[in-house]
């Protein structure tokens, strides 16, 4: 979600270039490169070989010009990944006819979620600062709406934006992590989780790390049973950990708002 300022190209530039640059002359044609086509190139090259292998020689290759024809549209490789992210996470999804802030929230977070999952090269892109593109900054309006909704004020809302985009970042990346050491392997989601039950038994002792233990010995890190053996494609989601968290953070502030509707103090 996050777009902002490097501090190479200076904030007017990057917001620039992330809301379409300013405006043009109405006579003569168009150029035929424009930072649109850029941007859409190098994001195709990401989505298919990883952010690394995005460079501005290769993108001048994949368009058929010079690299230094790329220069006059984006300053360097820095500002060309940022407008990148902010276009790549696009628009957060309209979630005004869902009733209730909760199931509001729900709904913007998996969006986010699916997007980063989607592609996982944006979790790897350095975030400068909070977003100030037309992407990063439509997902912070949706999730501000339901929280100011809940009955947080505007500081607790941003908190707590800040907060769930870390966490589905951090749990998008650990995901995509498994992925991509899956996909090297060539193992697949149940044969890894197999892998690390069996490593599990031969290095947890209940001297060591007795809860551990008891864990490992009541199969928790097992896969579950009639689990689909899946070839090496098959991804890491990390659903169940996201869902988890989200919804206690959600029961927390329908409780912070409720105490303080009642004249309690936070906890």
């Amino acid at each position: 979600m996050a777009s902002g300022n490097d501090g190479t190209g200076g904030r007017a530039r990057i917001v620039d270039l992330l809301w379409g640059g300013p405006p043009r002359a109405s006579r003569g044609p168009r150029p035929k490169l424009s930072l649109d086509r850029i941007v859409r190139t190098a994001i195709g090259i990401a989505d298919i070989e990883g952010l690394d292998a995005v460079s501005m020689q290769r993108v001048a290759k994949e368009l058929g010009y010079t690299t230094m024809s790329l220069y006059r549209h984006v300053p360097a490789k820095e500002q060309l990944v940022l407008v990148m992210v902010d276009t790549a996470v696009g628009r957060a999804p309209e979630v005004g006819r869902i009733e209730g802030w909760r199931e509001q929230l729900e709904a913007v977070a998996r969006a986010l979620l699916a997007t980063y999952q989607r592609r996982p090269w944006v979790l790897e892109a350095h975030s400068p600062g909070p977003p100030v593109g037309p992407g990063g900054l439509s997902w912070l309006e949706a999730f501000l709406g339901p929280l100011t909704r809940a009955g947080l004020d505007p500081g607790e809302a941003i908190s707590a934006v800040t907060f769930l985009d870390g966490a589905l970042r951090g749990l998008g990346r650990l995901g995509a992590d498994m992925n991509r050491t899956r996909g090297r392997a060539g193992v697949s989601a149940v044969q890894a989780a197999r892998d690390y039950a069996d490593t599990l038994r031969g290095v947890v002792t209940d001297d060591a790390f007795p809860m551990l233990a008891g864990l490992v010995r009541d199969g928790l890190f097992d896969p579950p049973p009639g689990a689909v053996e899946e070839g090496a494609e098959e991804g890491v989601d990390m659903g169940t950990e996201v869902e988890f968290g989200l919804q206690r953070l959600l029961d927390g502030i329908h409780v912070h708002t409720r105490r303080r509707a009642a004249g309690l103090p936070p906890r």
